[in-house]
This record gives C-alpha cells, sequence and structure tokens, in this order.
C-alpha cells in the first residue's frame, strides 16, 4: 500500500509539472504581445486572429489526443504531445516573420490538447472515486500557479532582446517535462482502482475493453456527460470573461494602476487578479477535499450539492464587486475579490470532474474528458466577443454583470441536472464493473 501511494505521488508531481509549464505556455503571448506588436509591427488584430486560431487547434485536437490516451500507453502519448511538441514552442522564438511566428504558434496549440485527457484518465486508475477529487484539484493548483509564475518569469524577458528566449525557455521546459513523465509517470491497469477490480484486471486483461470510434459517440449518450456539458458552458464563460476584461474594468472603471504596485495610492489591477488567481487555484485544491468528503457522507448527491452550493455562493458576491466595486476602498476591494475567488473554484474538482470519471467506463475517460472540453471551450469561447458586444451598447460595468453573476446562474440551475442523472448513471457503471469481475474472474479459471 505505501509502495502504491508512493507511485501515485510520483505520477502526482510529474503530471502537475506538465500542467505548470502548459499554464505558462498558455500565458506566453498575452505578456510578449507588446514586444512582438513593436518589432514586427502588426496591429492587435493580428494578434487576436492568431491566438483564437491556436485555440481552436488547441480544442479541436483534445479528442484526438483523448482517443490515442484510450487506445495506446498514456505515458507515451504524453511524452510526445508534451514532450516532444516542446520543440515547435521553440521555433515559435526562432521565427524571423509574423508570417512564421503565426503559423509555429498555431501548430504548437496542437499540443496543449494532450495533457489533460490523459491526465484525467491517470488519476482515475491511480486514485479511487472517494479520493479523485483532491487528485484533480492538487494538479489545478499546480497550473493556476503556473499562471502566476509564467506571468512573473515572461516579464523578465518581455524585452526587445530577450523575448526570444520566453519562447525557447518555455519549449525547453516542455521538453524536460516530457522527459520526467516519462520517467515518473506509473502507468496503472485500467479500470485497478475500480473496487470490484482491484486486485483482479491485470494488463493482459486490458485488451478485452479497448475502445473504438464508436465508443467515443456512445460516451456522448450519458446523461451524466450533457449534465457537465451544460454546467461546464455556463460556469466556465464568466472564467473567459474575466481573463479578458477584468483587469481593464479595473484600470478604465474603477481607476486602478495597470501597474504591479502595493504602495500605489489608486491600487493596482494585476495584483488583484493576481489575488483572484491565487484564491481559484486554492479553492480548485479545497474544492476537490470538500467533493471527496462530500462523497463518503452522501455518494449519490454530496457532490452535487457543495458544486451547486459554491455556483450560487458566487453569484451574490460578484454582483456585489462588480456593482458596488468602484465606491469600495481598494483593501476592501482585494480582500472581496480574493474570499469570492475562494468560494468559487468547487464546482470542477469537487464535483463535476469526479462524477464524469465516475460515469464512464476505465477505457474511455480520456476520450470523455476531451468531448466535453471540445463541446465546453468551443461554445463559451463565444462569451468574450458578446461581453465585449455588450460594453459598447451598454457599457463595461452592466456588460459584466451580464456576462458574469447571470451565466453563474443558469450553472446553478442546470447542476440541479446531476440530482437526477448522476445516480442512475453510476450504478450502470457499478454493475458494468461487477460483470466484468464475474468475467476476469472465470476468464482466469479457465
Amino acid at each position: 500500500m505505501k509502495g502504491e501511494h508512493k507511485k501515485s505521488g510520483r505520477t502526482l508531481f510529474a503530471l502537475g509539472l506538465g500542467n505548470l509549464v502548459d499554464s505558462g505556455e498558455s500565458q506566453s503571448m498575452g505578456v510578449l504581445t507588446p514586444i512582438i506588436v513593436q518589432i514586427f509591427g502588426v496591429n492587435l488584430a493580428s494578434i487576436g486572429l492568431m491566438e483564437t486560431l491556436r485555440s481552436i487547434t488547441q480544442t479541436v485536437s483534445a479528442p484526438f489526443w483523448g482517443y490515442a490516451s484510450d487506445k495506446w500507453s498514456r505515458k507515451k502519448v504524453l511524452f510526445f504531445g508534451t514532450g516532444i511538441w516542446g520543440i515547435w514552442t521553440i521555433l515559435v522564438g526562432l521565427m524571423p516573420s509574423f508570417t512564421g511566428l503565426m503559423i509555429i504558434r498555431i501548430i504548437s496549440g496542437l499540443g496543449l490538447g494532450c495533457l489533460m485527457p490523459a491526465t484525467f484518465s491517470l488519476l482515475g486508475d491511480h486514485f479511487s472515486q472517494d479520493k479523485r477529487g483532491r487528485a484533480l484539484g492538487m494538479i489545478s493548483l499546480i497550473g493556476l500557479l503556473g499562471t502566476v509564475i509564467g506571468v512573473i518569469a515572461l516579464g523578465f524577458v518581455a524585452t526587445v532582446d530577450l523575448w526570444k528566449w520566453g519562447f525557447i525557455g518555455l519549449g525547453i521546459a516542455s521538453i524536460l517535462t516530457g522527459f520526467v513523465i516519462l520517467l515518473f509517470v506509473e502507468e496503472p491497469t485500467r479500470g485497478s482502482s475500480e473496487p470490484e477490480l482491484k486486485g483482479i484486471i491485470t494488463k493482459a486483461d486490458e485488451t478485452r475493453y479497448k475502445i473504438n470510434v464508436k465508443d467515443m459517440i456512445d460516451t456522448l449518450k450519458i446523461p451524466t456527460i450533457w449534465a457537465a456539458i451544460i454546467q461546464g458552458v455556463t460556469g466556465s464563460m464568466p472564467w473567459v470573461v474575466m481573463g479578458v476584461f477584468l483587469i481593464n474594468w479595473m484600470v478604465t472603471e474603477i481607476g486602478f494602476s495597470n501597474s504591479i504596485s502595493l504602495n500605489d495610492p489608486k491600487g493596482s489591477a494585476p495584483i488583484v487578479f493576481a489575488f483572484v488567481v491565487i484564491g481559484a487555484a486554492i479553492s480548485n485544491f479545497v474544492g476537490g477535499i470538500i467533493g471527496d468528503y462530500a462523497e463518503k457522507k452522501n455518494a449519490k448527491y454530496g457532490r452535487t450539492i457543495i458544486g451547486q452550493f459554491s455556483v450560487f455562493v458566487g453569484v451574490p458576491l460578484m454582483f456585489v464587486l462588480i456593482k458596488y466595486g468602484p465606491q469600495m476602498s481598494f483593501g476592501l476591494f482585494l480582500g472581496w475579490a480574493f474570499m469570492t475567488a475562494l468560494l468559487v473554484g468547487w464546482p470542477g474538482t469537487g464535483a463535476k470532474q469526479p462524477m464524469m470519471q465516475a460515469v464512464v467506463p476505465p477505457e474511455r475517460r480520456s476520450s470523455a474528458y476531451s468531448m466535453v472540453n471540445l463541446i465546453e471551450g468551443g461554445l463559451s469561447a463565444f462569451s468574450s466577443m458578446i461581453a465585449g458586444a455588450l460594453a459598447v451598447k451598454i457599457g463595461l460595468t452592466n456588460a459584466l454583470l451580464w456576462t458574469i453573476p447571470f451565466p453563474w446562474i443558469i450553472c446553478g440551475i442546470g447542476f440541479t441536472l446531476f440530482y437526477f442523472t448522476y445516480p442512475k448513471d453510476a450504478a450502470k457503471i457499478r454493475t458494468q464493473m461487477a460483470e466484468r469481475r464475474e468475467e476476469l474472474i472465470k476468464a482466469h479459471q479457465a
């Protein structure tokens, strides 16, 4: 048992490191955009087009990586997609023209869709259902901290002479992470953490339950998966909007400074944003722990209750922050924003993701994650465009009120679907795993 914990710990460390580097890479263009605009003489529309196309390639590639991870060795898929693919990030920094940079940047986005589907599946086989929340929370925590670390580190090379080293350094880090994953990730037998199959299923038995393309479509027939998609689209829209407009709103509507300074009498928008990210990171981890506790107390409804609570708590907190934030002191605003972030990050790691793992057969988990991410990411991507259009018509503050608290109201209501779908879908998997147990026992005795 102690050896198993050690292997799971090493795996969690390696996957977390991969998520940290990927999260830092995702922030690279946001930090280095002013320098790239200056060097290549392009406008922000060109940068926006490049990043939109990169996001599309990342989202669209996820089902391919998900299927590959379910079909073959997850560790080897991660080594290729997360590690070797880092070469493209290095090449971004070596391009002499913006056209070349754009093409390579778009290609590099393909690799960013690799990590999480395989990670989702690996964690499902390393941890039992009542421990998966904290594992998912730890991965999310490290990834969000990678966002903060990436912004700070890239700030040191955000100059005309050094910007290339930002991409080169990230590419090298990605390649090194690939080797760390290859060395430290332990790939357990798919289904080995299921209580019915623990100690029975072997690597040789995996071939009995290999995924095929039809299985990916069948995954979308599971009602809980659609409940997760509805929750995910409406729940992630506010985060997309905040990522694009929150700092700008604090600067233009409240009058905070755009510089990083604790002594600025006007208040610092980047510091508030950093506190929001850190609060969300902690919230994701704590939410995973709370979700696991809720699972032990009530396996049918516990995770749904804590996820729905977190969403509904976020509605009045964000409404007050946006509506009355301009009248708050900087200290009160900072504290309120941090408190809000601490309370609204439970639904993913504490509820939705572990419930998805519980309603999908082990050999389909990567594909399930990637299919949900494809639909969720594709639809929520329009939220910033909607917020921007509303801002022109009714002002940025009112636009944020409609695109942050309001979608969370729909999300909270949508969470109610889990009360009806999850117990039935989870019970079906338990029955299926029990049938596999009997099948394997007979096969081993033959």
